[in-house]
C-alpha cells in the first residue's frame, strides 16, 4: 500500500518543513530517552538522583512541546491545503464545460469535497503521532541493540514478519474498502432519489416499497456485509501484530537467556524497553486503516480532480461586451450527440442551419424529446457542437471566445436555479426589485432585503417569477425561456405574453422562448418546429 497521506503532508507544509520533520524527530527521541532515564533510576531505587529527575522532566518537556508544535502546525498546514484544493477544484469546475459536469454528478462532488477531506484532516492528526512513535521505536530499537546484538535481531526479525503479513493482508482490507464504497455510493444515489421524489413515493406504496426492499434494504445490507468483512481483516490484523508483541516478549524472557550470558540487569532493561514500545505498537496498529482510508481519498480527489482537467475548456478571451453589437446570430451545420460511457450515440440533434436577427421574438415549438433544450444550451453556448459552427454576423465563434459569447445571454431553462442573492449584479436599488416583485404579483410571497431574497419556498410558478426578474436585472442581449409560462396562472401567462415580451422586444432584447402556448404563437417573429431532434418548417410574422 502506498501512502500517499505522507507525501501529500509533506509537500504541504511548505517552509516549514524541515522545523516540523525536526520537531516529530525531537518529540520521538526525547520520548525514547524517558525509557533510558527510568531503567538508569531502576538500577537503584535508595536515593534521589537529582540529575536524572532533572534530565526527566527535561525531556517530558521537550516532548511535550516539540509534540505540540508539529501537531497543531501540521494541522494548520493540512488545513489550509485542504481549502486550497477545495477552491483549486471548484475553480476548475466552473470552467469545465457543462455537459462533462453532468456526467461526473453533483453527489460526487458533495461527497469527494466534503466526506474525503474530513477523512484526510482527521488522518493528519493521527499520523503524527504515529510518526513520533515511529521515532520512538526506531531510538529503542537502537538502544536495545546497544544492550545486546542478539536481541535487536530477534526483534527486527520478528518486526520484518509482522510487516510482511500484514501488508499482505492489507491489500485485501483495500479491495474491500472500495467494494464498500461503490455500494455506499449507490446507497446514496437511491437516497438522492427518495429525498427529491418523496412526493411520487408517498402517493405510491407500491412504488415506496418496491425502492426501499430493493435499493435501501438490498444495498445497506450488501453494504454492511462488505464493511463487516473488511473490519474482521482489520481486526485479525492487529490481534496478528499483538500476538507478534507477546511473541516478542517471550522471545526476550524465554529464549534470550539461552542465547546470550548477559547480566539479569541487562534482560531487565531490555523488557521494560520492549513493554515501553507496546503503546507506540499499538498506536501504529490501530492508526493504519484511518491511514489507509485517507490514502483512498486522497485517490479519490485525485481522480475526481483528473475528471474535471479533462472537462476543462481552452483558455477563455476576457473581452466584456466583445459580441455586445451582434446584429444576427447563426447556425451553421450544427449537430449534438450524447453519447453514453462507451461513446455510443444515444439521442442528437442536426444537423441544424438557422440565422436568429437582433431584435426578434423567437418561438421554438415542438413535442417532449424533440430537442428543444439541447438546441437551446447549443444556441447559448452551455454545450459545443459536435459539429457545425456558430455565427455572430461575419465572425465564427471559436473555442477560446465561448465565455465572452455567454455573457450576452440571461438564461431561465426547466432545471433553473434560483440564488438568495443577486450575484454578479452591483448596480441595483433594492426598491427596484421589490417593484418587480409587485409586477409579477409575488409582493406578499417574498421581499428583497439586505441584499437578499427573504423567502425562495414558494411554488414552482413564484419561482419561475423570481427567475425572470433575476433575468430582466441582468439586462443582457438576449433572453432565453424555457417554458416560462408553464405553472402560470391564466392572468399572469397574458401579461408574460402580450406585455413583458413586447416591452422586451422594444428594448432590442433578443428573446428565444421555449412554449407550448399556441394561442400565443401570433406574437412570434421568428417560429421554430422540431421534430426528432431537427428542425420541421421555420416560419417568420410580420408585425407592425
Amino acid at each position: 500500500m502506498k501512502f500517499n497521506l505522507v507525501s501529500f503532508i509533506l509537500s504541504k507544509l511548505g517552509s516549514k518543513r524541515n522545523k516540523i520533520v525536526a520537531s516529530v524527530i525531537f518529540a520521538g527521541i526525547t520520548n525514547g530517552m524517558v525509557m533510558l532515564v527510568i531503567n538508569d533510576v531502576a538500577k537503584d531505587f535508595n536515593e534521589i538522583n537529582v540529575r536524572n529527575l532533572l534530565f526527566f522532566a527535561l525531556c517530558i518537556f521537550g516532548f511535550m512541546y516539540a509534540r505540540r508544535y508539529s501537531e497543531y502546525n501540521t494541522q494548520a498546514c493540512v488545513q489550509s491545503a485542504i481549502s486550497e484544493r477545495h477552491l483549486t477544484i471548484i475553480d476548475k469546475l466552473r470552467k469545465s464545460s457543462l455537459s462533462q459536469y453532468e456526467k461526473i454528478g453533483k453527489m460526487s462532488v458533495i461527497s469527494n469535497l466534503l466526506d474525503n477531506s474530513q477523512i484526510i484532516y482527521e488522518s493528519t492528526r493521527i499520523l503524527v503521532h504515529v510518526s513520533t512513535a515511529g521515532v520512538m521505536l526506531i531510538f529503542c530499537f537502537g538502544y536495545i541493540a546497544w544492550l545486546s546484538t542478539i536481541a535487536f535481531w530477534m526483534c527486527a526479525l520478528i518486526l520484518t514478519i509482522g510487516i510482511f503479513t500484514y501488508k499482505r493482508a492489507q491489500r485485501q482490507v483495500v479491495e474491500l474498502y472500495h467494494q464498500f464504497q461503490a455500494k455506499d455510493a449507490e446507497f446514496f444515489n437511491a437516497l438522492n432519489h427518495f429525498l427529491d421524489g418523496f412526493k411520487e413515493l408517498k402517493i405510491s406504496r407500491e412504488k415506496s416499497n418496491d425502492i426501499y426492499l430493493n435499493e435501501f434494504s438490498a444495498n445497506l445490507h450488501q453494504s454492511v456485509e462488505l464493511k463487516l468483512k473488511s473490519e474482521k481483516k482489520v481486526v485479525t490484523n492487529t490481534t496478528f501484530i499483538q500476538s507478534l508483541f507477546y511473541v516478542l516478549m517471550a522471545s526476550i524472557v524465554f529464549l534470550l537467556p539461552q542465547l546470550d550470558e548477559a547480566e539479569p540487569s541487562v534482560l531487565m532493561s531490555i523488557t521494560a524497553v520492549v513493554l515501553f514500545m507496546s503503546g507506540a505498537i499499538g498506536l501504529l496498529v490501530e492508526a493504519m486503516p484511518l491511514v489507509m482510508k485517507a490514502d483512498i481519498a486522497l485517490s479519490n480527489l485525485d481522480k475526481m480532480e483528473s475528471r474535471i482537467n479533462q472537462a476543462l475548456e481552452c483558455e477563455q478571451q476576457n473581452r466584456p461586451g466583445y459580441f455586445n453589437d451582434f446584429s444576427s446570430i447563426r447556425l451553421s451545420d450544427l449537430s449534438y450527440n450524447y453519447l453514453d460511457e462507451t461513446k455510443n450515440k444515444m439521442f442528437s440533434i442536426g444537423p441544424v442551419d438557422l440565422t436568429l436577427n437582433r431584435g426578434e421574438i423567437i418561438f421554438l415549438v415542438g413535442g417532449n424529446g424533440s430537442g428543444k433544450t439541447t438546441l437551446l444550451k447549443n444556441l447559448c453556448g452551455l454545450y459545443s457542437p459536435s459539429s457545425g459552427s456558430i455565427h455572430i454576423d461575419d465572425r465564427t465563434l471559436q473555442h477560446d471566445s465561448y465565455d465572452d459569447f455567454r455573457n450576452l445571454f440571461s438564461i431561465v431553462l426547466t432545471d433553473f436555479h434560483l440564488f438568495e442573492k443577486l450575484y454578479g449584479l452591483d448596480k441595483y436599488e433594492e426598491k427596484d426589485v421589490n417593484d418587480l416583485l409587485a409586477r409579477m404579483q409575488i409582493e406578499n410571497k417574498t421581499q428583497f432585503k439586505n441584499g437578499r431574497f427573504s423567502s425562495l419556498d414558494l411554488s414552482t410558478g413564484q419561482r419561475k417569477r423570481i427567475a425572470l426578474i433575476v433575468s430582466l436585472l441582468e439586462d443582457k442581449p438576449i433572453m432565453v425561456f424555457d417554458e416560462v409560462a408553464a405553472d402560470q396562472d391564466p392572468e399572469f401567462r397574458e401579461e408574460y405574453y402580450r406585455v413583458i415580451l413586447p416591452e422586451l422586444k422594444k428594448q432590442n432584447k433578443t428573446i428565444i422562448l421555449v412554449s407550448h402556448d399556441d394561442r400565443y404563437f401570433d406574437m412570434a417573429d421568428t417560429l421554430i418546429k422540431l421534430e426528432y431532434g431537427k428542425i420541421a418548417s421555420i416560419t417568420r410574422q410580420e408585425h407592425e
